[in-house]
């Protein structure tokens, strides 16, 4: 009996040793496949930042590529932390939801009451309806002077605010839906009416310390940040730093920095349990009809429900995947203004299921027109972009004709693998191009009609609309 139960005990431990190794050559297998498939896109200078597939709780991948600080030569590693943009909406949305669960405030509250002073017409704009963009309010980061004053000197979240007053609604409060920055600073405003503290402090009593984590914070660019990346964005073919945004311009709204292991961890810490009672998590991934609940855009992909939020803030594009029913988070934060953040998350996410990519990218056609014309990207080299049904097409010296598909709103691939990646100015305006080819990357300014003739020596046979 000792024998035959020794041997069963055996071969039971022996089972488990071979389930472990299996078990983590196929980690290592997925790791190194996810990283053949970043490369890419860091060999090119595309993306900069780092990157982390978590499934219940086991790492599958966690890297960091390019740099940090283009200055110093600094690289970007795990550790870093990055502005993460609207991904701080969830955050946010948390510390409301938490507040209704001590009794200080109701989601069908209107906003009028723990704010004075807003416009009559906002009265019926209640906290949910700035929760889930149906409140109405003209997004003021689309206002023109949004990147060249109000990002640069606001002093406070109402001041912030206060520059809609004079604007109308855009529908009726609760009729229709449309996506708002406005909404979540003037939440932030509300939570430090409420709290009596900065937001900052408050967020992090209420929502980041129950969560456990501790490289999460405010992204004031005054302040001493460790391990902080820095913004980059390109103007005319050559990397520049990002201009910073002030917090009070994104408080609520933009305003955090964090991990790709923070951001995973709260994954983890929010389904749990651990942050909301059930009727407040329930209330947080309600669709009321827009796709979107409070904080996160609610969908499906590869077959799965699909939790996520994206972000893009000078310099930074961040973006948070969550797949509720597989224990599956994917995080990718990039400090450069090219980052594909979301074709790169769903494309992982392919990889981690096994499944055809689906990234649902989709660039509106007047976004690839503002793209026609002439980029020179050698001594006499040129490509040419214009835009063909839904395609962007290049054409150039020694460049047969390609046809791209958008891998975000300023970054292109072949069927070849060839990438463009568009120089973009805040005011939408294209400067230049990065183009990644397999002889290597070449960038290069925008230019007239007529100097890319006189730098080609001769009448391109192509045109582009100027």
């Amino acid at each position: 009996m000792q024998t035959r139960r020794g041997l069963l005990l055996g071969t039971l431990a022996l089972s488990l040793v071979r389930s472990g190794t299996a078990a983590a050559e196929a980690e290592d297998d997925f790791a190194a496949r996810a990283d053949a498939l970043v490369q890419p896109y860091a060999r090119a200078g595309i993306f900069s930042g780092a990157i982390a597939v978590v499934r219940d709780g086991r790492v599958l991948f966690r890297r960091a590529y390019g740099l940090a600080d283009r200055e110093w030569s600094l690289p970007n590693t795990p550790e870093t932390r990055f502005r993460i943009a609207s991904l701080t909406k969830q955050f946010t949305a948390a510390a409301i939801l938490k507040l209704g669960e001590a009794g200080r405030l109701d989601l069908d509250d209107p906003a009028a009451w723990h704010v004075a002073g807003l416009p009559a017409t906002w009265t019926p704009i209640t906290l949910r309806m700035l929760l889930d963009h149906t409140a109405g309010l003209p997004n003021v980061t689309a206002l023109p002077d949004y990147p060249t004053v109000i990002a640069r000197t606001a002093r406070s979240a109402m001041e912030v605010v206060a520059r809609l007053y004079g604007e109308d609604l855009l529908f009726p409060a609760g009729s229709a839906q449309e996506y708002s920055n406005t909404g979540y600073i003037l939440l932030a405003a509300i939570i430090e009416r409420i709290t009596g503290e900065p937001f900052a402090e408050a967020l992090r009593s209420l929502v980041l310390a129950p969560a456990g984590l501790t490289a999460t914070g405010d992204a004031d660019p005054d302040a001493i940040v460790p391990r902080r990346a820095a913004g980059y964005q390109r103007s005319a073919g050559v990397w520049r730093n990002a201009v910073p945004v002030v917090a009070a311009a994104a408080l609520g709204a933009g305003g955090l920095v964090s991990t790709i292991d923070d951001l995973a961890a709260w994954d983890r810490a929010l389904l749990s349990g651990r942050v909301l009672a059930p009727e407040s998590l329930a209330a947080m991934f309600r669709d009321r009809g827009h796709g979107y609940g409070l904080g996160w855009y609610l969908g499906r992909a590869y077959g799965q429900r699909l939790w996520s939020h994206g972000g893009f803030l000078n310099g930074f594009a961040a973006i948070k995947d969550t797949y509720p029913d597989l224990g599956l988070t994917i995080v990718v934060l990039g400090n450069t203004e090219t980052t594909p953040a979301q074709t790169l998350a769903r494309r992982l996410g392919a990889l981690a299921l096994a499944a055809p990519v689906e990234t649902g990218i989709v660039v509106p056609a007047p976004v690839v027109d503002r793209y026609a014309g002439y980029y020179r990207v050698g001594p006499r080299a040129v490509v040419a972009l214009s835009r063909s049904g839904d395609r962007l097409v290049a054409q150039g010296t020694g460049l047969a004709r390609l046809e791209l598909v958008p891998e975000s709103d300023r970054v292109f691939v072949a069927e070849d693998g060839v990438r463009i990646a568009l120089d973009i100015e805040p005011d939408g305006r294209s400067t230049g191009l990065l183009f990644d080819a397999p002889g290597g990357a070449r960038t290069g300014p925008r230019i007239d009609a007529r100097t890319a003739r006189r730098i080609t020596a001769r009448r391109l046979a192509w045109q582009v609309p100027r």
